[in-house]
């Protein structure tokens, strides 16, 4: 007859799966649920297991699911417009120009570093309708 301490059975962990859920970034509650236990259940297995506590453990298996979607996004933008635009703006710096005409027939290029240029001419809308009220 087995010996029994007593308290709970220990909850078994597929540590594969725990594996692939840190892999695609789940959350330690989301781990916990599936697996029907506690978040402490989770991070003592780790520990037991692994020898780390869980945020090391899952800070070291996230990096395969960022990579795995880094080269899902590089090669979804070879056939898909948006995803290109999206990391053209995202890692390139690039960026969409706006143009602004103004009633005068003025216009300019809204970029990132065009801060001066905007306040002057808003400067000099300022001015003008102040001298078409002064008449």
């Amino acid at each position: 007859m087995a010996k029994h301490n007593g308290g709970r059975p220990k909850i078994n962990i597929d540590y594969k799966q725990l594996e692939g859920f840190c892999l695609i970034q789940c959350s330690l509650a989301e781990i916990a649920t599936f697996f029907n236990c506690s978040e402490d259940t989770i991070e003592r297995r780790v520990k037991e297991h692994f020898g780390v506590s869980f945020a090391e453990y899952f800070s070291k298996k996230r990096i395969g699911g960022l990579i795995s979607l880094r080269r899902n996004l590089f090669k979804l933008s070879e056939k898909n417009a948006a995803v290109a635009i999206f990391l053209a703006k995202n890692w390139l710096g690039m960026a969409d120009k706006t143009e602004i005409a103004n009633p005068p027939g003025e216009s300019f290029r809204v970029e990132h570093d065009a801060k001066d240029k905007l306040i002057q001419m808003l400067n000099r809308l300022a001015e003008r309708k102040k001298e078409a009220e002064a008449k």
